[in-house]
């Protein structure tokens, strides 16, 4: 059985030899965790947030980049093709395990392989699939514009049943290129837990790829914030093979696109305001890629829904 954390510890291994060519700053905490700081205090940089994302899909995806176009302005984008997509996304991608720490103020939100380590904390992901990890070291990954308090590592080290020198954490705020990429790279693992919400059994996953466009990038939390979602809602394709049934892909196919969802047409951060800032009364349709392509393995049928929304990127990129 492939092990995500093993597999993400060569990443980890590769950023700790090259830290200083990468704009890392790597630290060790009391209890001997091994912080790495790619975008907070640290200038991390292209190869950082490519390395970044590989780790946090356990080691198991390609990350390139490639030209996007929009307003006659080139940006760019990032594509991550991925093998093993329940490993992968679903068991590491996805943040989804929430970690209250004593001593601070808001909840980290863990992505990473870790959570297939975590026999602690509820992380629902883990319903939809049958792997769970079993490894001496732990990797996760935190979106967050504060340091990593000892306290937290603790709690994480617990929980995964590794000894707080064998865990290793990649951080890095929502306005550093390193977490720009990264969510836009998650367009496949938004694409998939949209599919198994609305039904469909992620054990016929086989391949997927997806591309997301990278926004420009800004020195505020909260505009970074609204911007790294539009591109995954209006900017995101993904493509994701199945072995499944025709009539299940073509009835779910057009509700696993933002489009589908009533708040669609919006800069998410508008979205986000008018739910008092609570992700919580965000609809959950939204979360959903720009554009799917969904090919059923056993017929060799493709069903296609959604669109780039170029008016709405334009808007939340560019606008004033």
């Amino acid at each position: 059985m492939v092990s995500v954390n093993r597999e993400a510890m060569k990443t980890v291994r590769v950023v700790l030899d090259e830290a200083d060519a990468l704009g890392v700053s790597v630290d060790r905490l009391g209890n001997g965790t091994t912080v790495i700081d790619m975008g907070l205090e640290a200038k991390g940089g292209w190869r950082a947030a490519q390395l970044y994302t590989v780790a946090s899909l356990g080691g198991l995806g390609i990350v390139s980049y490639e030209p996007f176009e929009l307003a006659g302005r080139m940006l760019a984008a990032v594509r991550v093709m991925i093998d093993h997509p329940i490993e992968a996304c679903v068991a590491s991608q996805i943040a989804g395990w929430r970690l209250q720490a004593p001593g601070t103020e808001h909840a980290a939100i863990l992505a990473g392989p870790g959570r297939a380590l975590n026999r602690d904390s509820l992380d629902h992901y883990f319903e939809w699939i049958d792997y769970r990890d079993d490894h001496h070291e732990s990797v996760v990954a935190i979106q967050t514009s504060e340091p990593i308090p000892e306290a937290m590592a603790d709690m994480i080290a617990s929980a995964c049943r590794v000894a707080p020198s064998d865990l290793y954490v990649l951080f890095a705020p929502n306005r550093s290129l390193v977490t720009a990429v990264q969510v836009a790279a998650r367009i496949v693992e938004q694409s998939i837990h949209r599919l198994a919400e609305e039904g469909m059994d992620l054990r016929g996953l086989r391949y997927a790829y997806g591309l997301g466009v990278v926004p420009p990038l800004v020195d505020d939390d909260l505009v970074s914030m609204g911007r790294i979602n539009d591109s995954l809602l209006y900017g995101g394709i993904s493509n994701v093979t199945v072995e499944a049934d025709d009539a299940q892909c073509a009835e779910t196919v057009d509700r696993v696109v933002s489009v589908a969802c009533e708040a669609y047409g919006r800069p998410f951060i508008e979205i986000y305001e008018d739910a008092g800032r609570d992700f919580y009364e965000i609809p959950i349709e939204l979360h959903s890629p720009a554009e799917i392509h969904l090919t059923n393995l056993a017929s060799g049928r493709t069903f296609s829904a959604g669109r780039i929304n170029y008016e709405v990127l334009t808007a939340s990129f560019f606008g004033q």
